[in-house]
């Protein structure tokens, strides 16, 4: 164990209490032994810091325990875990996500393949709690080297829970950006521009969607792209417009599909504001013709 570098957990809390158990169950049986937990809860209304917190005391990984009185951002949260971890790599997990056992060994092995590698994920599995069906998913369109512009472009280059970054890559691009919603792909970006991120085409951690999944609530995820907008509009690398006005297309033709054709409407005319020469807008305007009758 002396010759392993040191992997520090992230582990973040809020209302877990019927998750946190098999999740940090899953990192106190990683094959992987130099590991430590720094652990924070984000004022729970529920049991899940006490769970945690008894878990954690019971087992013999090293461990921090923390909790906010008030609920904070994910980005200011992962900064104070991050501040108070001391590993060589660092690797964020929210309590309602779990891992393979062999997960962290698997990845910390493939960094040692290729020094430049500042960042790695690999697939996983989408447990669908509603339904509690597990689904493996699809990997095909992975990417990885420098990859700022497809992290941007392609959210299927990537999966998100379970990535595994290098400590003095986060210093050296910084920390989560505070003023975001969306944490995790402006984090990308930023490591993609100086660093390879690297990918392992294996099932290795589970994503639980639930009903109160940040990725349903809509106005999260517009007020969180725009943000991208702002931020990103004045790079030279990418059309940040027609970066938006896909993405508006995109939820326009999701909408479609729920039949909810007047929200549908209102963000394909965003798309088309932005765009108004973009062919996949009007592919998408003539599906919700057709689907309208």
């Amino acid at each position: 164990m002396k010759d392993q570098p040191l992997v520090s957990i992230l582990l973040l809390s809020m209302n877990h209490e019927a998750y946190i158990e098999q999740c940090i169950n899953s990192i106190i049986n990683q094959t992987y032994q130099n590991i430590e937990i720094v652990y924070l809860d984000n004022a729970s209304q529920d049991n899940t810091f006490q769970i945690g917190k008894t878990l954690l005391e019971k087992s013999n990984i090293p461990h921090k325990i923390f909790s906010n009185k008030e609920s904070k951002t994910i980005s200011y949260n992962l900064n104070f875990l991050f501040d108070h971890s001391s590993g060589y790599y660092i690797s964020p997990l929210s309590t309602d996500d779990w891992f393979e056992k062999d997960n962290i060994e698997k990845k910390v092995n493939h960094f040692l393949t290729d020094s430049k590698i500042g960042a790695l994920f690999s697939n996983g599995y989408i447990y669908y709690e509603s339904s509690k069906k597990t689904v493996l998913n699809d990997s095909s369109n992975f990417k990885r080297g420098y990859i700022f512009k497809e992290v941007l472009t392609q959210p299927d280059c990537l999966f998100y829970v379970g990535f595994i970054y290098k400590r003095k890559i986060i210093e050296e691009v910084g920390k989560w950006d505070e003023n975001l919603l969306i944490e995790d792909v402006d984090m990308y970006v930023r490591i993609g521009l100086v660093a390879k991120i690297d990918y392992l085409d294996e099932p290795l951690v589970y994503y639980r969607k639930t009903e109160g999944s940040a990725s349903k609530n809509v106005q999260f995820m517009i007020k969180g792209l725009y943000q991208y907008y702002e931020k990103y509009k004045h790079v030279g690398w990418l059309n940040m417009k027609k970066w938006l006005a896909e993405r508006y297309r995109a939820l326009a033709a999701r909408f479609i599909d729920q039949k909810k054709n007047n929200l549908a409407v209102d963000f394909l005319v965003k798309a088309i504001k932005l765009n108004p020469f973009g062919l996949r807008n009007f592919r998408t305007l003539f599906y919700l013709i057709r689907r309208s009758f």
